[in-house]
């Protein structure tokens, strides 16, 4: 009885440790697939929406020093383009356009609409996360670094644990 309780402690740790791992495998096959549905399981919207938005904003209020001239003029065209971003970022972060960003497409690339898929890169076709580093960040906080392959930049793809399983819930831009 304790070589089976020994055995289901040991499996489940095993389990633990590698369901990120599984996850970011399946993701990879999702966005090589170009099957937008499956990757979108393995990724929270909303969340991941929040953090672009959240990015964009905060450089654009980063721009906006006070003390400078014309400072009260650029406040107020940062507090217009949040309106901006919100509906840009609404429209870019679509299940494509993450498999391109998984690819290492720089993040200026064209958006393809949800209708369209992705056109290859003009470039030899390079698979997701390809030469990515991952790992743990925290119990409950899983960490892909991906450089961008023109401008040497790296981004980082956080899942964070939902449940029994990982989901992609932030994409930290360059």
């Amino acid at each position: 009885m304790k070589k089976l309780a020994l055995v289901v402690v040991v499996l489940l740790l095993a389990w633990a440790v590698a369901a990120p791992y599984l996850t970011v495998y399946r993701m990879k096959v999702a966005a090589d697939a170009r099957d937008g549905e499956a990757l979108s399981q393995h990724i929270d919207f909303p969340s991941v929406r929040q953090s672009f938005k959240d990015q964009l904003n905060a450089r654009m209020l980063g721009e906006a020093k006070p003390g400078e001239q014309g400072s009260g003029l650029k406040a107020l065209g940062a507090s217009f383009a949040g309106v901006v971003v919100d509906r840009m970022v609404d429209a870019y972060v679509t299940p494509a356009a993450i498999g391109e960003m998984m690819r290492g497409a720089p993040a200026d690339a064209p958006a393809p609409t949800r209708d369209e898929s992705p056109s290859p890169p003009p470039d030899a076709e390079q698979a997701p996360l390809a030469d990515a580093r991952m790992g743990y960040r925290g119990l409950s906080r899983f960490v892909i670094e991906v450089e961008e392959r023109q401008k040497g930049e790296t981004a980082q793809f956080v899942l964070r644990r939902r449940g029994l399983g990982w989901q992609l819930t932030e994409i930290l831009l360059p």
